[in-house]
């Protein structure tokens, strides 16, 4: 069965063309297929690329805590597309071993080695997506690494993958072929 909304397929406008190269970062490789189905509606792209691209280069929070933020919150909303696409991308930019993004997936993170602080992050991420805020307690705890702008961010990153989540499974976007699969 083909995906609800299928990707747009070469030889693309020379504005979507455009936008997808901006997508991908200039690189001469094929657009991601998300990028390709998200490039349906050009407005609501280049506004959503501008965040991500900030999410992904410019932002505030270490690596390490933005991709758990963004793995914990694709996995809770059964997005392996979008999981997969950072899991193999980011992790090692992240220093996340295959255990750590493996226990990602899994309910209640399972025992990947991981430092208080990472299991903080990943409970932010599991209490923004259960109840869209964090208790006092988890909040003060992440006060001793984030300052207010970092908190705030890793506030918008989860939403921000929330959403994608949403689009990629709306629109049951074909998992990309070199992407990792959730753990079974």
């Amino acid at each position: 069965m083909p995906p609800y909304i299928s990707p747009l397929e070469p030889p693309y406008s020379p504005g979507v063309a455009e936008e997808l190269s901006i997508l991908m970062s200039r690189r001469e490789v094929e657009p991601l297929r998300l990028f390709r189905t998200l490039a349906q509606n050009l407005p609501m792209t280049r506004a959503w690329g501008t965040l991500g691209a900030h999410n992904l280069g410019a932002g505030a929070l270490p690596v390490r805590d933005r991709e758990l933020i963004i793995l914990r919150t694709c996995y809770l909303n059964g997005c392996e597309y979008e999981w997969g696409v950072h899991a193999r991308i980011f992790s090692g930019a992240a220093k996340l071993s295959e255990a750590q993004y493996l226990a990602t997936a899994r309910p209640l993170f399972a025992a990947a080695g991981w430092a208080e602080h990472d299991l903080d992050v990943l409970r932010f991420a599991d209490a923004l997506n259960a109840e869209a805020r964090a208790s006092a307690g988890l909040l003060s705890r992440l006060a001793e690494a984030w300052d207010n702008a970092q908190l705030l961010e890793a506030c918008e990153v989860a939403g921000f993958y929330r959403g994608v989540s949403y689009m990629a499974n709306v629109a049951e976007v074909e998992l990309e072929p070199w992407a990792i699969r959730f753990p079974s």
